[in-house]
């Protein structure tokens, strides 16, 4: 045995010393972390270290054999959570949601209501989806300590009803809706949930929608999402991806601004052959994407997003002009600009509430110093 290990031991070395350092991790979906560089100063506070050892946990050789293994060791074990993410009933994985800093939240709330008085001209919404964490409960493992994303929720609620964004709240919907509203191997709503957040939304945002139709096509029965990936759970366990074609849909054109690309649809079919088939939804996401339609009605939607909002978008399409994406956390220039440069008359802010209440992105985009 002692040979056994030792050999063992150097081979797993000595591959790790020869294997060459990959920069993204196509089945978490994800950057690693590359080598850190040394200095006397993060030697001196830890952060070396720190840095180090993240670094060797992502270039591990063979790291998703080694996640796997430990997460099939783990179910046989008993346990029911990993990298934070819960085995839950009915072959579902759950997102553990992470407790705000109260100051960063503080200063995002702050900033909502400085963007709000900066453009009282403007229709402002503010939907902040429910993860499956806070909706599918019953799916929960037992006695799992999870953090309640309620007091949250409406704490947001309650500091944004003096100002004049209008909170969409869907957890109503969500709770009595019978459809599959989250993937099972993803964090991601289902454009099932899409389509329900959207009917709640439409009122509020002054959308009727009571002569529209859909026709659902499956265009994808392989889908594994993040959550399987990151935690090692239902290896063999795969989700459908819908979309909605509407009975009534203007001519558009979708432009990927920084890229310098456009095209005639909002769906990009070549990422379903990738890992993060989720993309088929614009492509994936993009610090700025400009969709122009034929409808003429005035109205022009900016959209600050994150990457639920690329399923709920396409339902928007038949009602605006113009829709705006923004995605925060890869745009470094301020909202005023784009407000002026596309004539913006509405605004949405749509996340979900894990991204939400962890952004620290938001709050610097809206500040116009």
């Amino acid at each position: 045995m002692v040979p056994v290990f030792f050999i063992g031991l150097f081979f797993l070395f000595g591959a790790n010393l020869i294997q060459k350092d990959q920069s993204f991790s196509e089945q978490e979906n994800r950057m690693l972390a590359t080598r850190p560089a040394l200095s006397l100063d993060k030697l001196e506070d830890g952060r070396f270290s720190t840095e180090y050892e993240t670094y060797v946990n992502d270039q591990f050789v063979f790291r998703n054999f080694w996640v796997r293994l430990k997460s099939q060791i783990d179910v046989w074990l008993g346990k029911r959570e990993s990298n934070g993410v819960y085995l839950g009933k009915d072959d579902y994985l759950i997102q553990q949601f992470t407790k705000p800093d109260e100051e960063n939240l503080d200063q995002t709330i702050e900033e909502l209501q400085r963007f709000s008085r900066r453009y009282p001209e403007l229709k402002q919404y503010a939907l902040i989806a429910p993860t499956a964490e806070n909706i599918y409960q019953d799916k929960l493992p037992n006695n799992a300590p999870v953090i309640d994303q309620n007091p949250y929720l409406d704490q947001l609620k309650g500091a944004l009803s003096t100002s004049s964004i209008q909170t969409i709240d869907i957890r109503d919907a969500f709770l009595t809706s019978t459809e599959d509203l989250y993937y099972h191997t993803d964090h991601h709503w289902t454009t099932d949930g899409a389509y329900v957040a959207f009917q709640a939304a439409a009122p509020t945002m002054g959308i009727d929608t009571s002569s529209m139709t859909y026709t659902q096509s499956v265009v994808s029965n392989d889908f594994q999402g993040t959550l399987s990936s990151t935690s090692g759970f239902l290896p063999d366990k795969r989700d459908k991806i819908e979309v909605y074609q509407p009975s009534t849909q203007p001519t558009y054109v979708v432009n990927y601004v920084e890229e310098e690309e456009k095209t005639a649809s909002i769906y990009d079919a070549e990422k379903l052959k990738t890992k993060d088939a989720y993309a088929v939804f614009l492509g994936g996401n993009h610090s700025v994407v400009d969709i122009q339609t034929t409808v003429r009605n005035g109205r022009k939607l900016l959209v600050l997003k994150d990457s639920y909002a690329n399923s709920f978008v396409p339902f928007l399409l038949p009602y605006y002009e113009e829709i705006v994406m923004v995605d925060p956390r890869y745009y470094y220039d301020t909202m005023d600009d784009i407000i002026s440069l596309y004539e913006i008359n509405e605004v949405l802010f749509l996340y979900n509430a894990n991204t939400f209440f962890q952004d620290t992105s938001l709050k610097m985009v809206l500040n116009p110093q």
